[in-house]
């Protein structure tokens, strides 16, 4: 009697993780089908990613496995924040179910890895790139960490925090810069002193470190500025 009830419960275990594993095999369809319908709506190339989590099949619902191939498709052929995947067997007993993800798209930005105050320069080991969804992401905001490499804070910003063009100067008040003029195909070179702070393509105004003459150009990069003759 004892190797009886031994048997029957070694059968129901192996039945339900037999179930168990089925269950999650239509979870992994799922996830592909939103997978695939992401790589043709949007172009793959961008630095963007997909964020898929897939809420785990109610435990209560039980399917014979499906001979023939599985098909799915996105309710509303559009992934949204909270998407659903319709699959379907097809086989003599069909059956259909509908597995439920949310969905982000997530791009890349650069934020502080620390706690910084007004007037720090960032450099590798105070700033990384995190991937946010596009309603985090602010106006101004960063998606390289080379480009902020060297500038200065304008205001304190705590930890975790996205940095935009108004939180950092690329030429700052006082900051030594290097001036650049093209004159008839000839580039020249000089160095002075910047009255003002200012960021890519902002004007800035310098004063000529030689002449002390005080000229009006715009940011090209870091500590440099372009003028015109």
């Amino acid at each position: 009697m004892i190797r009886f009830f031994l048997i029957l419960l070694i059968i129901n275990c192996s039945y339900s993780f037999a179930e168990s594993n089925y269950r999650k095999k239509i979870e992994n369809f799922a996830e592909s089908i939103i997978s695939s319908k992401y790589d043709t709506s949007y172009d793959t190339n961008t630095k963007q990613k997909l964020q898929i989590n897939i809420s785990p099949i109610d435990n209560r619902h039980n399917f014979i496995p499906c001979a023939s191939e599985l098909i799915g498709e996105v309710i509303g052929d559009t992934l949204k924040k909270n998407t659903a995947v319709k699959i379907t067997c097809t086989d003599p007993k069909p059956w259909t179910t509908y597995v439920r993800a949310q969905v982000k798209i997530l791009i890349p930005r650069v934020m502080t890895s620390t706690s910084l105050i007004k007037g720090n320069r960032l450099t590798a080991d105070n700033i990384k790139l995190s991937y946010v969804t596009k309603y985090q992401a602010k106006n101004g905001s960063f998606d390289e960490l080379s480009v902020l490499i060297g500038t200065r804070l304008k205001r304190n910003l705590s930890n975790e925090k996205i940095i935009t063009e108004r939180d950092v100067c690329f030429v700052c008040k006082d900051d030594k810069v290097v001036i650049k003029a093209n004159n008839k195909g000839l580039l020249i070179k000089t160095s002075g002193i910047a009255l003002n702070d200012a960021n890519i393509g902002g004007t800035v105004r310098v004063k000529n470190s030689r002449t002390q003459r005080i000229v009006v150009g715009t940011v090209s990069g870091l500590k440099e500025v372009q003028v015109s003759f």
